[in-house]
């Protein structure tokens, strides 16, 4: 019974011990999720498209209703009265209100107006009088500004402000997360470059101890156990260099992430495994179709072909339909000025059109001009887009070779090390070329953990330029 609470205790203690230890690690998938939790950049450039959108809305105002008025109270006495009253008192009041329908392009108003006037008797006034009047007028255009086009065009060419700055804020983030994985990649290699020294610096330590017994053995000389102990020293000033290294990168980690926990915990990463690219032909397909520094320009294309469209409609001749009408009554009393019974009603065409509209005639050349060149970038950063991504699809290729060949080297300087040992313990052999050999072994397997972090690092690249790191 003892020995089974023994049994589960145990069971509980490694539970918990390798509890501890899975907290005490971070991926590079956590490291990211929260960096965009905590880092301010992700939230600044989610207000870029924020700001957009609201400037757009701020054009909405332009279809808001108006309201107008006015009060006037004067005073006139003619310096000549030949045929006109000597002296004129009047007041005179107006309201109204105004609007901008964007659909169809028409404009609409009203107002109303009241005014008392009190002329001189002497003129055959005896009494005050008051007019009052309602005015309605609706213009719709019929050539320029044909269902509003330019009065909201602006705002639809806010839409392309928008999409730009959603792009480019996906751009931003996805090169800040390069660059933080980038160190999260140098992380791991310091990691693993700790990982090394330590093994070789116990290697050195158990030689050295070997020695020292040899030595009092008499089975050696004293240069050995001199040479093991400048091995050991050699060793540990090498730690104690990357370690000071490793440390400062994780608290400029800790930093970034605004996370204290940091500095207790080391990177998870499977830094010797390594992944598969694909057909070259269809990632330059999906490069083509998809790559947001393309779909930038384009976007600039379009917002410049609207802009063209807005030019034309500039240039045309304007032709509107105005309609007017008004009611009116005057009368002595005010209450009977406020029966509007005197129509008027006029309906009519206006038109005007520049002799030479030369203005956009000139700025239309100058759009063709600028789309021209935005396409003539369009292609220039295909070919340089292209040329990268097939430099990086060689490099990648060509370096899981090389890893291949870092691998077979690593287990033939084991082989070695191996060999120089027996020698040397059979004494035919010479303990330099033991700490010769084992420090090829530790190179070798340096070279191994560098070349991977060169693998992963142009992975990083890889996916940044197919825009696979921020989606």
């Amino acid at each position: 019974m003892k020995c089974l609470k023994l049994i589960f205790l145990l069971l509980v203690e490694i539970f918990f011990i390798s509890t501890m230890l899975i907290s005490q690690t971070i991926n590079m998938e956590d490291f990211i999720n929260q960096l965009e939790e905590t880092h301010p950049i992700f939230e600044k450039e989610k207000l870029t498209t924020q700001i957009e959108k609201e400037e757009k809305n701020s054009y909405l105002g332009n279809q808001d209703w108006n309201f107008h008025s006015s009060v006037n109270l004067s005073h006139e006495e003619p310096a000549f009265a030949f045929g006109e009253p000597e002296k004129t008192d009047a007041f005179y009041v107006s309201a109204g209100v105004e609007r901008l329908f964007w659909r169809t392009g028409g404009r609409f108003s009203t107002t109303f107006t009241s005014n008392l006037a009190n002329i001189d008797p002497n003129f055959g006034y005896p009494d005050p009088f008051y007019q009052n009047q309602i005015d309605i007028t609706y213009t719709h255009p019929l050539m320029k500004n044909r269902n509003g086009l330019l009065d909201k065009l602006q705002y639809e060419l806010k839409d392309y402000d928008i999409d730009f700055s959603k792009v480019q804020s996906k751009e931003n983030l996805e090169l800040f997360i390069v660059s933080s994985a980038d160190k999260f990649l140098d992380w791991v290699f310091l990691t693993e470059h700790k990982k090394i020294i330590n093994e070789r610096l116990r290697l050195s330590e158990e030689e050295l101890s070997r020695t020292q017994k040899k030595r009092e053995a008499n089975l050696v000389d004293q240069a050995d156990v001199i040479r093991a102990e400048d091995a050991v020293l050699f060793w540990k000033q090498n730690l104690f260099m990357i370690e000071s290294q490793w440390k400062a990168l994780q608290a400029e980690l800790s930093v970034l992430l605004q996370n204290e926990e940091i500095i207790n915990l080391e990177p998870e990463f499977k830094l010797y495994e390594y992944k598969h690219l694909g057909s070259l032909d269809d990632n330059m397909e999906k490069l083509k179709e998809f790559s947001r520094v393309m779909k930038i320009i384009k976007i600039r294309i379009g917002q410049l072909e609207l802009a063209r469209l807005g030019i034309e409609e500039i240039s045309k001749p304007y032709l509107a339909f105005v309609a007017q009408g008004n009611l009116k009554n005057l009368d002595e009393k005010f209450t009977k000025s406020l029966v509007l019974d005197e129509p008027d009603i006029s309906v009519g065409l206006q038109f005007s059109v520049p002799l030479e509209n030369r203005t956009p005639k000139y700025q239309i050349k100058k759009t063709d001009l600028q789309i021209s060149q935005l396409n003539k970038q369009l292609d220039d950063v295909t070919i340089t887009m292209s040329s990268a991504l097939t430099n990086l699809y060689i490099q990648i290729n060509e370096l899981e070779n090389v890893l291949i060949l870092n691998q077979e080297q690593i287990e033939s300087t084991k082989e070695r090390t191996k060999e120089e040992m027996k020698l040397y313990n059979q004494g035919r052999g010479d303990l330099t070329f033991v700490i010769m050999s084992r420090d090829n072994e530790q190179n070798a397997k340096l070279t191994y953990a560098q070349n991977s972090l060169m693998y992963h690092k142009l992975m990083l690249q890889y996916k940044a330029l197919m825009d696979q790191i921020y989606e």
